[in-house]
């Protein structure tokens, strides 16, 4: 019998969030979505998991994303929304799941 464990320490959530992504990033806009979202405080995994909306605009590109965010500590839903202050560029946070 494999015994497991619930005693997980982090938290996963949902989230669409929109986030702008500056003309001449370093990567596509994907990846630079991802890294941005990983500077949320707490973050140990992001994953963009659909795309809703890609809009250029004049100096950068604003991208809608479907997210699953893993954090180091027990989060709940309003704890989530201070943790993406630290997001450079976020526009909006849709829905959190």
């Amino acid at each position: 019998m494999a015994l497991t464990s619930d005693n997980d320490s982090g938290a996963t959530t949902t989230a669409v969030v929109t986030i702008r992504i500056p003309c001449g990033a370093d990567s596509d806009l994907l990846t630079d979505a991802e890294e941005r979202l990983a500077q949320a405080a707490g973050t140990a995994d992001v994953t963009i998991d659909e795309v809703y909306s890609i809009a250029p605009k004049l100096s950068a590109t604003v991208v809608t994303v479907g997210v699953t965010m893993e954090f180091t500590t027990p989060t709940i839903d309003t704890e989530i929304r201070e943790h993406f202050a630290d997001v450079p560029g976020l526009e909006s946070i849709d829905r959190i799941h």
